[in-house]
């Protein structure tokens, strides 16, 4: 434990969750850290398990319950972020797994270095796929191009205290998240990245992930650059130097593999040029 242990705030959106619900809450539970609250959104969920699973956890004085209609996990965040009491805010998902030191190491951070708003770490994904996601730190101009860091991490609660929340209307499309980073990063808020294993996320073919962002990505992609066009018009001598440095990498052409991301950073650029 810290020294210092303020309030956590651990926020996650429910909808349907009630198969998997039982073991992200046993690991919060599990944690060093003792000192957090947890407050579950039920999203509108329309499963008789899903909500009847939700009143085993009404006697515990840390689970807080907000039930609204549906309305996608950006609004589900926001609206518990408001009532949230804590210093920091930890997201999960409902189906989700935190590492029983995370809420500790990342508290000791972001509590000796006022300056650092976001840190994450690492995540192990699970389920129909299984392997170590090793993130590492902040890379505007790779950010830029795909989405780098999960929402899984640790925040303060300050951050949107100063207006920065999800945006809404990305709340049934996805990538939300991928929008909010961005919108941090061109705030010029702190990330600090922790080479430790923090969370288990589960991988399914019924994820939001693949349900709803893939179908969208084009209108969601259209979207976040022209809300951030100055920003990424601002990035734009870094990602023509990123994708350069990635062609020039390339012995000639060893497979779509490793073409991949040089063609994904050609797309960023096109796209801002198209925004100029």
């Amino acid at each position: 434990m810290t020294i210092n242990s303020p309030l956590v705030s651990i926020i996650i959106p429910y909808f349907n969750g009630g198969e998997t619900i039982n073991e992200t809450i046993d690991s919060i539970f599990n944690q060093t850290y003792s000192n957090f609250e947890i407050w579950i959104i039920n999203d509108g969920s329309t499963n008789k398990n899903s909500t009847e699973k939700l009143k085993e956890f009404t006697t515990n004085s840390k689970i807080n319950i907000i039930h609204q209609q549906n309305s996608g996990p950006s609004i589900s965040r926001n609206n518990a972020i408001k009532k949230s009491n804590g210093k920091y805010i930890v997201f999960l998902d409902s189906d989700d797994i935190i590492e029983k030191k995370t809420i500790e190491i990342s508290i000791n951070v972001l509590e000796n270095n006022p300056p650092i708003s976001i840190v994450y770490g690492n995540n192990r994904h699970f389920g129909t796929k299984n392997f170590i996601r090793t993130q590492k730190p902040l890379d505007i101009a790779e950010l830029l191009v795909y989405n780098t860091i999960a929402i899984c991490c640790t925040i303060r609660k300050s951050v949107f205290e100063d207006g920065f929340y999800f945006d809404e209307y990305l709340s049934k499309k996805g990538l939300e998240d991928y929008e909010f980073w961005i919108n941090l990063a061109s705030n010029n808020f702190k990330f600090h990245y922790l080479n430790e294993l923090f969370f288990n996320i589960r991988i399914s073919d019924t994820s939001r992930t693949y349900q709803v962002a893939n179908t969208n990505i084009t209108e969601i992609k259209n979207y976040i650059f022209k809300k951030h066009a100055n920003f990424i018009n601002s990035q734009y001598e870094k990602l023509f130097y990123k994708s350069k440095m990635q062609n020039e990498s390339i012995n000639n052409k060893i497979g779509n593999l490793i073409l991949y991301p040089y063609r994904q950073i050609k797309n960023m650029l096109l796209n801002i040029r198209n925004l100029r």
